[in-house]
């Protein structure tokens, strides 16, 4: 009897590691995701500001 309860109580808690396993997996998967966003809009606005950059040196010169 003692071993079968250790077992359900092995059993139970190896369930709950996997379902905050795959928890873990989709928060961090998320979190990819905004970083990815993040660097893309950092790409963008590194370009905007060259070409706004580039449009003031272009008025300086007239």
């Amino acid at each position: 009897m003692l071993v079968l309860s250790i077992l359900f109580v092995g059993v139970i808690s190896c369930k709950d590691t996997k379902k905050e396993q795959q928890e873990l997996d989709a928060t961090l998967d998320k979190i990819e995701a905004v970083e990815q966003d993040v660097d893309q809009t950092t790409e963008e606005l590194d370009q905007k500001a060259e070409e706004v950059e580039s449009a003031l040196s272009e008025l300086d010169n007239l």
